[in-house]
């Protein structure tokens, strides 16, 4: 049986990502496993901003990345929800999970671990500049997965 891993985090959902990776899973009669990543990076970067500015101490920002981290989880089990829902619509098999971490270094691990036969993930909106300049995960993700990687790009679709 195929394994499609479908990768979600709070900048990275589309559904048109996840009715492709259902609809991989049905044409692979493979089973599909969703998890949704609480990017450890975002928080981390609106923390160091916000004390740089000198608007946040320690002991407020603490407190804002706790809730920051909460609403993450939150999002997350909902979206992890509505794609079990919509994989059993269509009979197949899905399982789901929350995985707290960095971005490319959890979509890894969880890509090895799971012996993915196929990833699919959605690039974040962001200028071609800043992907240029900062990089990628997702395309660092494409040279190091050990599967092949489809990506949706939102911008691309819109066109």
């Amino acid at each position: 049986m195929k394994r499609i891993l479908l990768l979600l985090s709070p900048s990275r959902v589309s559904s048109k990502c996840v009715d492709a990776a259902i609809g991989a899973a049905v044409k692979e009669d493979g089973e599909l496993v969703a998890f949704y990543i609480l990017d450890t990076s975002i928080s981390d970067d609106v923390r160091e901003r916000l004390q740089d500015l000198g608007f946040l101490g320690e002991t407020p920002s603490g407190q804002l990345l706790e809730e920051m981290r909460k609403e993450q989880e939150r999002q997350g089990k909902g979206e992890l929800a509505r794609v079990r829902e919509l994989a059993g619509r269509r009979g197949v098999v899905c399982r789901t999970d929350l995985v707290q971490g960095e971005f490319l270094a959890s979509s890894l691990e969880v890509a090895r671990r799971e012996s993915a036969d196929a990833i699919f993930v959605t690039r974040r909106k962001r200028p071609a500049i800043s992907r240029l300049v900062a990089g990628s995960a997702v395309t660092s993700l494409q040279s190091a997965a050990p599967c092949r990687v489809l990506v949706h790009d939102p911008r691309r679709s819109e066109r």
